[in-house]
């Protein structure tokens, strides 16, 4: 592992794991972003970030993937290449204790250049996959706007209308049941 993760002004396109050699509350504690009149915030000290968005950051006990493991949940929930994370399978998933994971957006579009101090560890950086995009016009008639017009919605009935045929409808069954009992004789 590198003694460096260099993060350019974009944040990136990989997801940055460390595993955290802190448990409990102390990991909470490290991690949680102090008040903005409190002192240095551990996590972002550790990792010598000039920059860090406390949303961005994930971090969790790896026993919460009982069952799925840190390499399925990276490629599966976080987007991260597959073929980046097979190469590190084994490490990953025999991994314990807590990890924090940082995605691109985590660093605020700061260039800076980290260098992790314990308690954090740097396991591994993954490249995220996107969506293939060939950023083409559109060729169908309603992208150019020569489509079938789209249909209008008729606006919705007014309140005093439903009302007044709920009273109708009522007015129509009480006559209809006076008729045929004879009247009001």
């Amino acid at each position: 592992m590198s003694d460096q993760i260099e993060i350019p002004r974009t944040g990136g396109n990989a997801v940055h794991v460390f595993s955290l050699g802190l448990a409990d509350e102390a990991a909470e504690a490290f991690v949680a972003r102090p008040p903005e009149n409190g002192s240095g915030w551990p996590l972002k000290v550790a990792l010598g970030a000039e920059r860090l968005v406390a949303d961005e950051v994930a971090h969790f006990p790896l026993s919460d993937l009982a069952g799925l493991g840190l390499s399925h949940y990276l490629t599966e929930g976080m987007g991260a290449d597959p073929a980046a994370v097979e190469r590190d399978t084994a490490r990953l998933d025999a991994l314990r204790g807590e990890v924090v994971i940082l995605r691109p957006a985590s660093f605020g579009g700061t260039e800076q250049v980290l260098s992790p101090t314990p308690p954090l560890v740097h396991v591994g950086s993954y490249p995220l996959l996107h969506g293939a995009t060939t950023m083409e016009k559109l060729r169908t008639p309603s992208a150019t706007g020569e489509g079938a017009p789209i249909a209008r919605t008729p606006p919705p009935t007014s309140r005093w209308l439903k009302w007044a045929a709920a009273l109708a409808a009522f007015l129509i069954v009480v006559g209809i049941l006076v008729l045929l009992t004879g009247g009001f004789a």
